[in-house]
């Protein structure tokens, strides 16, 4: 079997850019994320994840080129924001910089010195991207790479190398690499939100939904191959959309609209 890309109608820069900021949402303030992390604009995270929680690198460039600048004030409050998630306490990096709301006034909640467009949210986006590209490059390889350029299937895995280049893991690299769609869907589904964050799962299922559990005109043997998924990870599936907070009767839903994609694979 192989993924058979599905191309990107139009400009897949433009393309990728609008999904990303559907993923992401804009924010023109820097805000806390679910784990207290200062964030601005297309999810560009001020902090890195490490022992410390240093500055991402590059923060200051970055911000000088987009005509942003971090004041001392501003550092002031991002450093007692860092002790505060060097200490394991993220609500108190949220009482100092709040999360984001939906309609918001960005203004009357902006903790730092400036607000940004969404015109500098792209450029910032823009002088990040090569790196993330790097990493899929890395993990996919030259070949793969190549062959789902400008594809939806490439904007979804740009889309969780975003979120964290842990996501384009070895489970999900094998299947892309096997040419497993459905095994490569599962993963982004049901194997990209170990915490089970519900808001998170909204992105993997859009994620999912975008990137295809099928090819769009798929053979019998790709059916048949989704419908052992089904009866394999029923349990899992089950489980993790419990963790979810689904009934048992949505859960049932979700893995009947599942089974009706695959078909029955004694009459593939």
């Amino acid at each position: 079997m192989a993924i058979v890309p599905r191309p990107v109608q139009g400009s897949y820069d433009e393309a990728l850019f609008d999904f990303i900021a559907e993923s992401e949402g804009f924010v023109p303030r820097v805000y806390t994320d679910h784990r207290g992390i200062p964030t601005l604009g297309l999810g560009y995270a001020l902090f890195v994840d490490a022992p410390g929680w240093p500055d991402r690198d590059g923060l200051d460039a970055d911000l000088a080129a987009i005509g942003a600048t971090l004041t001392d004030a501003d550092r002031r409050i991002l450093d007692k924001l860092r002790r505060a998630l060097v200490s394991g306490a993220p609500a108190e990096a949220k009482a100092l910089v709040p999360p984001f709301s939906f309609g918001e006034d960005p203004g009357q909640r902006n903790a730092l010195s400036f607000l940004i467009s969404r015109e500098q949210g792209r450029r910032l986006f823009e002088r990040i991207r090569p790196a993330y590209e790097q990493v899929l490059q890395r993990r996919l390889g030259d070949v793969l790479m190549q062959t789902l350029r400008g594809s939806r299937e490439l904007m979804v895995l740009f889309s969780l190398c975003y979120n964290s280049p842990a996501l384009i893991g070895p489970g999900l690299s094998a299947a892309l690499r096997e040419g497993r769609r459905e095994m490569a869907w599962y993963e982004i589904r049901f194997g990209s939100n170990r915490e089970r964050h519900k808001g998170l799962q909204n992105r993997r299922d859009k994620e999912a939904e975008v990137f295809g559990v099928l090819n769009a005109q798929p053979s019998a043997e790709e059916r048949r191959a989704l419908s052992a998924l089904i009866a394999e990870r029923r349990d899992r599936m089950t489980r993790y959309l419990g963790d979810l907070g689904l009934g048992s009767g949505e859960i049932e839903s979700v893995l009947a609209g599942l089974e009706t994609e695959g078909g029955d694979s004694r009459l593939a």
